[in-house]
């Protein structure tokens, strides 16, 4: 009697552990598939419901769309009007980098001053002319200084009207001057005459007027152009004053 009462507690014991054992295990089945259960995008969830929508919410996004078409509709006329000036702004100093890099190069070539390429030698200390041996005789190489000034200087540039004819003539060369352009078998690239270019033309804006200058002066450049000035150029240059 006693181990049949024994034997019962402990089945009705082991019984009892197995069924807290199985309700554990299915709580912890069930808490762990609620932990992985893969999260909803904000896209694919339910959307508010008409009444927020309708009022609060509506309101809401409303207030933030015309908050936002006031902003871009004040921006875009501020930054187009800005726009010119900001651009100009970079110009002038894109500029006023490459004069810079001009006055470099027109002086020789140093351990300081890595960008020279010399044309001090021919020209003159400060380009305003100078003497050279060329095939047996003297050259006269011209003044730099003044070269924007085309035929309207003294002496006068007679084959300058207009600033292309600077490149021309620093590209492929002149009379005993060399051509500078690689695309002539010279040294020097596109990037390096033209701030040679723009530092001349800096340059000669010190001496030349306005009303003179072939390299900024429309005007100039057609009358250089014409007939009548190349001849008088022409004779100024037979006279002993050519450039």
């Amino acid at each position: 009697m006693i181990a049949s009462t024994n034997v019962a507690g402990i089945v009705l014991i082991a019984a009892g552990a197995v069924l807290v054992i199985g309700f554990l295990a299915l709580f912890a089945l069930r808490h762990r598939s609620k932990g992985k259960r893969p999260e909803v995008p904000g896209a694919m969830r339910p959307g508010p419901s008409d009444q927020a929508l309708e009022t609060r919410q509506l309101l809401k996004l409303q207030g933030w769309g015309v908050v936002l078409i006031t902003f871009f509709v004040l921006w875009f006329p501020v930054m187009w009007l800005l726009e010119p000036g900001r651009n100009l702004q970079q110009e002038e100093a894109l500029r006023t980098d490459s004069i810079a890099r001009g006055e470099a190069a027109v002086h020789p070539f140093s351990e300081e001053n890595q960008l020279g390429v010399g044309c001090v030698r021919c020209h003159g200390p400060e380009l305003h002319g100078g003497v050279i041996q060329a095939q047996g005789t003297y050259g006269y190489p011209p003044n730099l200084t003044t070269i924007c000034g085309g035929p309207f200087v003294d002496p006068p540039h007679s084959q300058i009207t207009s600033v292309d004819d600077i490149y021309t003539v620093i590209e492929q060369g002149r009379l005993d001057m060399p051509s500078w352009s690689i695309r002539y078998q010279g040294a020097l690239n596109d990037q390096q005459i033209n701030d040679i270019v723009n530092y001349l033309v800096w340059l000669s804006s010190k001496d030349v007027p306005y009303k003179d200058n072939v390299c900024i002066n429309p005007d100039a450049a057609k009358a250089a152009a014409s007939p009548s000035a190349s001849a008088s150029a022409s004779a100024s240059a037979s006279s002993g004053a050519g450039s």
